[in-house]
């Protein structure tokens, strides 16, 4: 996704046992000043001793940070929540009108055909757009009618969905160039056409399946009820052509729905918050102390921003009773786009991006990891599936040099830490891989803490080394998360858009090469 709250996403392959593929994304913010100590010659001649520490207690202790926040959530939280209420609550009640809609249509008469249903979904998700992004909506229904153009080529069988995934990739590059002189247009769009590109590219082999057409292509209808529908067309996540038909009457009851949507939306305001006050009074505070701290809290905003859109997509999901493929589903929230907990304490990179996008982890396992690896189990065959799949996520994002950078980066890291891991776990018989536990009766080390009690040293020593990895990978969240911060990348900030990373000394980097030789060294 990638909308006004939260700029690009960025994707990786796990190869750790089950060879999953995985999806991390990043989100937009303000710029910040920000300032690492005193200049040499500045120096505080004039305070006392007993001044000095009152000095130093309110800039760096509790005084001052209580203040700081205070003020940024007085001056900033109450303007947030109305900016949020305004672009979310249409949302919603277009969302909850379509499911009324649909639910009077399918009980009152019988249903021999699905075209008022699909008109329905489709006229919801037109003013959601228009009210979205306005006149730009023509430039969406053109590059709509381009793709049910393109969908034609599925009459050649599996090669023209080949051909149709390969064009539908290239055309997120050739509307970037097109609208180049524009881009302040294009970035609230290129979210919207990338789950557009994404539902065709899934129709396309969904329909091809084992060589020969399952079903017939949509009629026009059925394709912009699809691709329009208000539960996803805004801000995603990508659904199977399946999943939205087996959806188009709901089936929840209303009561469950509203029981559901009230935690969404408390999330929501704390996500919000979190994002545009919190985190950057707290960067602000901590500015002349700790690079890392600085890093920590301005990446933290950028994810807020994820956070909160996924879980307003969530919120959407709900409200129009739409599920989602994987059957990723919680009882008090609904479909699940992202799992924030696993992203703020991951066991390693591997969990924090599983959690990151569930959907498009999903789309990119099933249409492009799978297919590419086939049962290949030779290392130059996943090695094959990983490359493509990141090139392929890499183009739907468009062209920003800072998400192929983080991309680029975050393959490098996993994998490391991936094969470290599995190799100090084979060799030390202990539950220290990259993949969480299976727990007391599936766990094959011997050395496992749900084994063994509290009293062993073992027990302790396993734990000890995943906190590390935890602490790690944390680092590494904020190292590459801090660089997705701003605006979208420009020629003028080309130069600035790296300086964490330069004054952090590339850590991050050299820590992952340091994964890879130790790794050599030891198997």
């Amino acid at each position: 996704m990638d909308y006004q709250y939260f700029e690009e996403e960025s994707d990786y392959i796990d190869l750790d046992e089950e060879d999953e593929v995985e999806t991390l994304g990043g989100g937009g913010g303000g710029g910040l000043d920000y300032r690492f100590g005193k200049a040499e010659d500045e120096e505080d001649y004039y305070l006392g001793e007993e001044e000095l520490e009152e000095e130093e207690l309110n800039r760096f202790g509790v005084l001052g940070l209580a203040e700081r926040l205070l003020g940024s959530l007085q001056s900033c939280v109450e303007p947030s929540l109305l900016q949020v209420l305004q672009y979310v609550a249409p949302m919603l009640l277009l969302c909850l009108l379509c499911r009324l809609l649909c639910l009077l249509y399918s009980q009152r008469r019988r249903l021999t055909s699905l075209a008022p249903l699909h008109f329905l979904h489709f006229a919801c998700g037109l003013v959601l757009l228009q009210f979205s992004v306005g006149y730009r909506l023509l430039l969406l229904l053109l590059l709509a009618a381009i793709g049910y153009l393109l969908l034609q080529l599925l009459r050649l069988g599996r090669r023209g969905a080949q051909i149709l995934a390969l064009l539908t990739v290239g055309s997120q590059f050739l509307y970037e160039l097109l609208l180049w002189r524009r881009r302040s247009d294009w970035p609230q769009l290129r979210g919207i056409q990338m789950v557009v590109n994404m539902k065709l590219i899934s129709l396309g082999f969904d329909l091809t399946a084992s060589g020969q057409l399952q079903a017939r292509i949509p009629g026009p209808l059925a394709y912009l009820g699809y691709v329009y529908s208000p539960a996803t067309c805004a801000l995603g996540p990508w659904v199977s052509y399946g999943c939205y038909m087996d959806c188009l009457v709901p089936r929840n009851s209303w009561l469950i729905s509203l029981r559901r949507l009230v935690p969404n939306a408390l999330l929501c305001v704390l996500a919000v918050i979190l994002s545009n006050c919190v985190a950057p009074a707290l960067s602000d505070f901590f500015g002349d102390s700790s690079h890392f701290l600085v890093m920590y809290w301005d990446a933290l905003s950028v994810r807020s921003s994820h956070y909160f859109v996924g879980i307003m997509a969530q919120s959407l999901l709900v409200a129009a009773d739409q599920r989602l493929d994987g059957g990723q589903e919680s009882e008090l929230l609904g479909p699940l786009v992202s799992r924030p907990w696993l992203i703020e304490w991951p066991r390693s990179i591997s969990s924090l991006v599983r959690g990151w996008n569930i959907p498009m982890h999903e789309w990119l396992k099933r249409y492009i990891y799978g297919p590419i690896k086939v049962d290949g189990r030779s290392r130059g065959r996943i090695l094959l599936a990983v490359l493509l799949t990141y090139a392929v996520s890499s183009l739907l994002h468009g062209m920003d040099l800072r998400i192929y950078l983080v991309l680029i980066s975050l393959a490098f890291l996993a994998e490391g830490e991936s094969l470290l891991r599995r190799q100090l776990a084979s060799c030390l018989d202990a539950c220290i891989s990259a993949n969480l536990c299976r727990g007391k009766e599936r766990c094959r080390y011997a050395r496992c803490p749900s084994r063994r009690g509290w009293q062993s040293l073992s027990h302790w020593l396993v734990k000890a080394t995943n906190l590390a990895f935890t602490a790690l990978a944390i680092f590494h969240l904020a190292y590459l998360g801090v660089v997705l911060l701003g605006d979208a990348l420009n020629d003028e900030t080309t130069e600035s858009f790296l300086w964490h990373w330069q004054q952090a000394g590339y850590l991050s980097h050299y820590i992952g090469a340091g994964t890879f030789v130790i790794y050599l060294f030891i198997s």
